[in-house]
């Protein structure tokens, strides 16, 4: 058999309890069925019984996995995928951009694979094939931002632990201009690149991410909170080995083909992400603004705040982009404020996800004493301060390390709670949370950090916040405010509108997610279209490429892979099958770890009554609810439907037998799905 490229078939495999390094090699057959990402790791999830419900998402027995795919490396649109048994007890598949992927592909690693609990704080560093766990005592309940910097400062390959390549004493006019002196190296160039965690992984809070060059972040479901729970503080890696490709001619010709495509994607190429805004709030009316009581502002101005053109002349500084990307969708920014709380923070642009559950969640962009139902009487300064509270509390979830969609989420529930009086500010240790004050925000984030005083509820995410009030003042109608969808928060799309449709929170396999695909299947009504969209995103998943470029691989990607692997007869029709598998691996996973015995009223069921019972106040959807407000439609004949169509139960939506014989992952699968049915 030919030797296998785009894979070095080797996962990096740590035991932080036994101290131990090794590799785990992934047979061939396994790589083609599930490519990478996230479909391979809910293989190894399943594989390794991390389904078993008495493995608890803390536990030191859980699997931490980062695992890129055979493209990452000289691959365009490069990212890496976390996977895990996330704190809030269910799948967790969460990809971030970066350089990091490649720089493990170049180390000569496709993944790595984390269990087991150090006895004291530690981080791993990779040089090519070196693998060291060393001590991280210095950096503990340091913040990611200063953690990441120290970690690729002390990171070094031996090339350049070596003497600079030329020193004054080498400087004769006979040698030294043309003739490096032999066994000297090239200098300290910092070429590592780091994931790492924040004072709130450290604390094991929930919705804790792994972050990465500032402001990028596998930053959904938890998977920091699992990395601190493993004493592990950080992992930086220094590749220098390069990827073996199959067909160097044809993979290029094809990266070429991509990156050609991009550039003409003006948008992303312009603003990234930063362009949403107008749209979301004038067209679909589904601008998440003060926990979701409003999808629009009746004055266009107030997002004005948020719109490209005027965010890049008030603080963008520079755009970076991912490894063979041409995009540059990511803008480091310089704060400016009359506040001195704010002014001077280094962040982002922020991103769409920020600019929605940061400053429209929070009451950023309003005046103070006015509603988004009121006009704008501001300034240009008025604007400017509102895009400086959305920039700096971003800013303090990147470095604390947190995920701002379910984060801003909690916050957006606090703050209605105080609005309508059915929490006090002595609930809150005293801390007043207000719709538009930052202050009141920065406070209350850093006892979530700390697990301290109403803190250590709130650390545990939107829902269980939701829970504990209404169960503390016997108040169930509280639990309506909890923007949340199999308990975790709604990202900035809205679904009372045409922006999303419910069930598609509601069916995706990674806890409400926004980019889980089928949005217009979904829509339309089409089940079918929708499984495929949701398939093909997982494909991208696994990949582990992003999704925003993902329209320019299309007729192009199993041609790709074959160039990068050596798999000639690849074919396109293999890339909704990856999707699939994992798409019927995470639901068995997600049922089984609950211990779920009526999935449709325990998980699926788990809803915002908001979408069905308070229509949008204005906007060019006033007055839209979901599905025409009854829930009942979508519960008991859209959801089954669906199943129907994924090849699952109509009552419970459990992959049927012959589903998981037919997608080749019955032996890892069955056992499991065979006790829910």
């Amino acid at each position: 058999m030919a030797e296998l490229k785009g894979y070095w078939n080797k996962i990096l495999r740590v035991d932080l309890s036994k101290g131990t390094i090794d590799s785990v090699v992934t047979p061939e057959p396994v790589l083609r069925k599930f490519l990478g990402g996230s479909a391979l790791g809910a293989y190894y999830l399943m594989k390794e019984g991390i389904a078993d419900p008495k493995i608890k998402p803390f536990d030191p027995e859980n699997l931490l996995q980062i695992l890129s795919g055979p493209m990452n490396g000289y691959g365009p649109n490069a990212r890496s995928t976390a996977v895990t048994k996330g704190p809030y007890n269910a799948f967790a598949a969460s990809l971030s951009g970066g350089y990091n992927s490649a720089f493990l592909k170049f180390a000569g690693w496709d993944g790595i694979q984390v269990v087991g609990k150090a006895s004291k704080p530690v981080y791993l560093e990779i040089i090519d094939d070196n693998v060291a766990i060393k001590d991280a005592s210095h950096l503990w309940g340091k913040g990611a931002e200063e953690t990441e910097m120290e970690l690729i400062r002390s990171t070094l390959s031996p090339l350049e632990m070596r003497e600079p390549l030329i020193t004054d004493a080498d400087m004769t006019p006979e040698w030294a201009a043309i003739h490096p002196v032999k066994g000297k190296g090239i200098g300290a160039k910092r070429l590592a690149a780091a994931w790492v965690i924040g004072q709130a992984g450290e604390k094991q809070v929930w919705n804790s991410i792994i972050g990465t060059e500032g402001a990028r972040a596998h930053g959904r479901w938890g998977t920091g909170g699992v990395m601190g729970s493993k004493m592990l503080k950080g992992i930086v890696v220094r590749g220098t080995k390069g990827q073996k490709l199959a067909d160097k001619a044809t993979f290029q010709q094809i990266l070429l083909e991509i990156q050609n495509a991009m550039r003409t994607n003006y948008g992303n190429l312009s603003f990234g992400t930063a362009r949403i805004g107008n749209r979301a709030t004038n067209t679909e009316g589904a601008f998440p603004i003060r926990n979701w009581q409003w999808g629009s502002w009746s004055d266009p101005t107030n997002v004005k705040a948020l719109d490209g053109p005027f965010m890049s002349d008030a603080s963008f500084v520079k755009q970076i982009a991912c490894p063979g990307c041409v995009m540059h969708c990511m803008y480091l920014s310089q704060v400016t404020s009359k506040d001195e709380l704010m002014d001077g923070t280094i962040t982002d642009m922020p991103d769409w996800e920020a600019m929605g559950q940061v400053g429209g969640m929070l009451g950023y962009l309003e005046q103070d004493g006015k509603t988004p139902s009121d006009g704008f009487t501001g300034d240009h300064w008025d604007l400017a301060e509102a895009l400086a509270k959305t920039q700096y509390t971003t800013y303090i979830y990147d470095n604390y390390g947190m995920d701002y969609i379910e984060g801003g989420c909690m916050l957006g529930l606090i703050m209605e709670l105080r609005q309508r009086n059915l929490i006090t500010v002595a609930d809150l240790d005293g801390i007043d949370v207000k719709w538009g004050d930052v202050h009141s925000v920065d406070a209350i984030l850093k006892k979530v950090v700390a697990r301290e005083g109403i803190g250590d509820v709130l650390a545990n995410g939107t829902w269980e916040t939701a829970k504990y009030f209404a169960n503390k003042y016997n108040k169930p109608e509280i639990m309506k405010y909890s923007q949340t969808t199999h308990r975790y928060g709604q990202p900035a799309h809205g679904v009372r509108g045409i922006d999303k449709d419910a069930l598609e929170y509601m069916t995706v396999n990674r806890a409400n997610a926004h980019t889980g695909g089928g949005g217009a299947g979904f829509l339309k009504g089409d089940y079918a279209a929708a499984v495929a969209g949701q398939n093909s995103t997982c494909a991208t998943n696994s990949l582990v490429y992003c999704s925003f470029a993902a329209g320019h691989w299309t007729g192009k990607t199993a041609k790709f892979v074959a160039a990068a692997t050596g798999w000639t007869d690849f074919a396109e029709e293999e890339l909704p099958l990856v999707g699939a598998r994992e798409y019927a691996m995470s639901r068995v996973f997600d049922l089984t770890t609950q211990e779920l015995t009526d999935p449709k009223t325990q998980w699926d069921g788990l809803l915002t009554d908001r979408w069905f019972e308070d229509p949008l106040v204005n906007g060019p959807d006033k007055g839209g609810l979901a599905y025409d407000g009854n829930k009942d439609k979508v519960m008991n004949e859209a959801l089954p439907a669906y199943w129907k169509a994924r090849g699952w139960t109509e009552d419970k939506g459990v992959p049927t037998a012959e589903t998981l014989k037919t997608l080749g992952i019955d032996d890892v699968t069955e056992q499991y799905a065979a006790k829910l049915r």
